[in-house]
């Protein structure tokens, strides 16, 4: 059984008066598809991972971190939560903080249902405007993960589709040329019946 379908499988590369060209071709296109995906991907993937995960992590150079109080109460949730949630819903309120000597306010985001006055966190550029929290280290490996997995399958895709192509091509260049070598054959069947007529 498995010597049959090792057989089944290979027949393009073992010598046999029907392969044509274009059945060795294909074994040739597959063969390629088959290594690109199984180095090209993976290392598509890690490549991609690591780009993603260093982007992610270079978010947080030039911040800095400021403690600052609310100016006025943030809105509440807009999604109901579990008991004992970790997950704290952010919503965008107003915010004030000191910096070099001098009071600034601004818009962040705040855990929801916090009280006027309540102190919370904000990450400041060098102009002082207030940015987004950059990620955790354990936030940048996931993004580098989630980007890099998508890479590899999209590569994969990207190759496994030009495969699906060339067999195409191939198909439609063999049966052109059957239609002409069945042409000819009936051509030459029906001019040998017509001598004998």
């Amino acid at each position: 059984m498995l010597k049959r379908c090792r057989e089944v499988l290979l027949w393009r590369w073992r010598r046999n008066p029907l392969k044509r060209r274009s059945d060795v071709a294909e074994a040739w296109v597959g063969l390629a598809a088959v290594a690109v995906v199984l180095f090209a991907a993976p290392t598509a993937g890690v490549t991609a991972a690591a780009v993603a995960e260093r982007s992610a992590l270079t978010q947080s150079q030039g911040l800095r971190r400021v403690t600052a109080q609310l100016v006025e109460a943030a809105p509440a949730a807009t999604v109901a939560r579990f008991a004992g949630s970790a997950d704290d819903e952010l919503v965008r309120a107003t915010v004030r903080w000191t910096t070099d000597g001098s009071s600034r306010t601004g818009t962040a985001l705040v855990a929801a249902d916090r009280k006027a006055g309540s102190r919370t966190t904000v990450w400041l550029d060098a102009s002082d405007r207030v940015r987004p929290a950059p990620p955790t280290p354990a936030q940048a490996r996931a993004q580098g993960v989630v980007t890099g997995t998508t890479a590899a399958m999209g590569a994969a895709l990207l190759v496994l589709g030009l495969r699906w192509a060339a067999r195409v091509r191939l198909d439609r260049r063999r049966w052109a040329r059957w239609e002409r070598d069945w042409a000819a054959f009936d051509a030459h069947r029906g001019h040998r019946g017509h001598r004998h007529a």
